[in-house]
């Protein structure tokens, strides 16, 4: 199995994601400060659309709204921002889930893409699931991993909704609070982040398959 380069991969992606969170905030510091005109955002309609959008992030893999929590932690604060992006990123993958479970991979292909799904399979374990579902959302929430639980898996539902809460939950909060400080702290957490994630794959693939 080559864990290593798969996991190379999803290193690169979460880059990629946080380069786009840092400038996210930077432009929602500058720009929505005194956000006047979306006033109507700050409104239940704005929370709802919100909502909305990270459930479609979800459903349709792999369109990813992590740089949109800047935008939400500037109109709401960080304590609601997070709770609405938990909120969203659940219910759209208890929907993934639901779909794969149910309708199987040919339909899911019509939300994801073969090519990401079949990656997928044969990387999860039936051993230590629970925890691997943890540590996937805590890396990146809006993830194929949804549909390939449910397509690759026998994971009940319960559980699986559980793992999802559990990784999603400081992944928000994080996130959150962390589009309010300043650039230069959420370059050096970001830099800590992925070198600590990075330098760590051997003890993972070990506790993984062992």
């Amino acid at each position: 199995m080559k864990i290593k380069k798969f996991f190379k991969k999803e290193i690169v992606l979460l880059f990629l994601i946080i380069l786009l969170f840092i400038v996210s905030s930077y432009l929602s510091k500058r720009y929505l400060s005194s956000p006047e005109s979306l006033i109507f955002l700050k409104e239940i309609e704005g929370v709802f659309i919100f909502i909305l959008i990270m459930i479609v992030a979800v459903v349709i893999a792999p369109f990813e709204t992590l740089p949109l929590l800047p935008v939400a932690a500037s109109l709401w604060g960080p304590n609601k921002a997070a709770i609405y992006a938990i909120i969203g990123w659940t219910l759209g993958s208890a929907i993934s889930f639901y779909i794969a479970r149910i309708f199987g991979k040919k339909f899911v292909c019509k939300f994801a893409n073969k090519i990401d799904i079949d990656k997928w399979q044969g990387k999860l374990p039936k051993k230590k699931l629970f925890w691997i579902v943890v540590f996937a959302r805590f890396i990146l929430p809006v993830d194929i991993i949804s549909y390939a639980v449910g397509l690759f898996t026998k994971m009940p539902f319960s559980r699986y909704l559980l793992a999802t809460i559990i990784g999603i939950t400081p992944f928000a909060f994080i996130f959150s609070y962390g589009a309010i400080i300043s650039i230069k702290w959420q370059i050096l957490a970001s830099v800590i982040i992925i070198m600590a994630i990075f330098f760590n794959y051997k003890k993972l693939k070990k506790y993984i398959y062992n």
